[in-house]
């Protein structure tokens, strides 16, 4: 039996939406950055409290074979959450390799 070896990657981001006068306007930012997320195939999703009127919390996973394109597919994360209507306050970026039999 041979060992799969998938490089897998995370990202949490705590997002800051200064301007925002409502839940409405926040949730409408953070469903339009998920929204492009995942149009290119990222999982992510809200991980933190729904009820922060300027504030988001997000996890965004990946996953590919070579530890340079999950790299490539991290940094595309990244510059679209930098490219939104947010203020990134804090990221945190974790890699790791998950290996397992292909007999499952």
């Amino acid at each position: 039996m041979d060992d799969i070896r998938v490089n897998t990657g995370l990202l949490v981001l705590d997002l800051r939406l200064p301007h925002a006068t409502s839940l409405k306007e926040r949730r409408q930012e953070l469903h339009s950055l998920l929204d492009r997320l995942r149009r290119l195939e990222f999982a992510a999703a809200q991980v933190g409290p729904a009820d922060l009127q300027q504030r988001a919390f997000v996890a965004v996973t990946a996953v590919a074979g070579a530890v340079a394109r999950l790299e490539e597919r991290l940094d595309q994360a990244e510059s679209l959450a930098f490219g939104s209507a947010f203020e990134v306050a804090v990221l945190r970026r974790e890699t790791g390799v998950w290996s397992g039999s292909s007999a499952w």
